[in-house]
This record gives structure tokens, C-alpha cells and sequence, in this order.
């Protein structure tokens, strides 16, 4: 399915720093600009074992922000940088036939996260561009987090869901 995205470009790689931690291998970077609100945002796609892939997004301008994720931009350009977002996961799938993906809601400030207002808005756009024939729709409404797993990856790994579980929860004490 076609999605109409933002022009983006990839930046670069970036080594996993915590060499404690096998299951991050390296960050991808992405970034495009809004010829809306002539803004820059940054995609980071952690990449991880298992042709697992995490997907956050930012505003370039929030890149020092502890709250870079939680932010609102106040932009009203949701659909066109999320369509993004999802250009870039198809990119990545068409270039690994072995790749799944990841993504939390992030809570705004000040809301819980239970069930995100971002991560009800995620979910939606995932059942659209991801179909059910290639993918399985995992989700914990309870951390807002969402997981589209290969059906062929789970067909030849498993426990490749309750492995993904544990990884994270090592990666993001979040996860807890």
C-alpha cells in the first residue's frame, strides 16, 4: 500500500555504546523535515537481534530534551510524520524479509501510561499499513507498546515473542 510521507534521508549509524548489552546492536538515523512547519524531526531505528526493529521519533529541536519522546510539538502534523515513520519501517522490511518492529505510545506529560493517547493513535496506523497475512499485532496496553512479529519469524522461532519480552525488559527497566 502506498503511503504519502515526508521526503526523508538516512544519516547514519550509530554503534550500541553499552556493550553490556548484547540484544541492541546499533541505532539507525533517520530525518526529514516538515514542509509544513519547516521543523526537522529525527527517526531512531534501534536495531536489534533477532531482525527486530524499535522505532522512536523526536523533534530535532528536543534532542537534548529528557522528554524528547513525550513532548508535544503542537505542529498538527501527526499523520504526515507518523506516515513517515511508517515509510521508513517498509523501507526496512523490503530490504530485511526478516524484519519486525516495535514502538511505544510515549505518555504526553503527566499522563499515565496506560494506554496512551499516541499509543491509541500508533495502533490504528498499524493495522492499516501492517496487514495480519505477514504480520501478528502484539500489544501491552498496560506500557502502551506495540509489536509487529513476522508470522514466518514466530513460525521458525517460537519463543521468539516471550525472548523479545525478556530482552526488553533487560534494555528498558520500563518494561518491569
Amino acid at each position: 500500500m502506498e503511503i504519502i510521507h515526508y521526503p526523508y534521508r538516512y544519516v547514519q549509524k550509530v554503534n550500541n555504546e553499552n556493550a553490556t548489552n548484547t540484544f541492541l546492536r546499533y541505532k539507525l538515523l533517520y530525518t526529514f523535515r516538515s514542509p509544513k512547519s519547516h521543523q526537522w524531526y529525527w527517526v531512531w531505528v534501534e536495531v536489534c537481534q533477532h531482525d527486530f526493529y524499535a522505532v522512536k521519533f523526536h523533534l530535532k529541536s528536543h534532542r537534548d530534551s529528557p522528554d524528547k519522546y513525550s513532548l508535544m510539538t503542537g505542529l498538527n502534523e501527526a499523520r504526515p510524520v507518523v506516515n513517515t515513520c511508517i515509510a521508513i519501517m517498509q523501507e526496512i522490511g523490503n530490504i530485511n524479509p526478516h524484519a519486525s518492529f516495535g514502538f511505544i505510545g510515549a505518555n504526553i506529560l503527566n499522563e499515565p501510561v496506560v494506554n496512551t493517547k499516541r499509543f491509541r493513535v500508533y495502533k490504528r496506523f498499524m493495522a492499516t499499513y501492517f496487514t495480519e497475512e505477514s504480520f501478528e499485532h502484539y500489544f501491552n496496553i498496560k506500557k502502551s507498546a506495540y509489536l509487529l512479529i513476522r508470522k514466518a519469524e514466530l513460525d521458525a522461532y517460537p519463543g521468539l515473542l516471550e525472548e523479545l519480552d525478556l530482552r526488553f525488559t533487560e534494555l528498558y527497566p520500563y518494561f518491569e
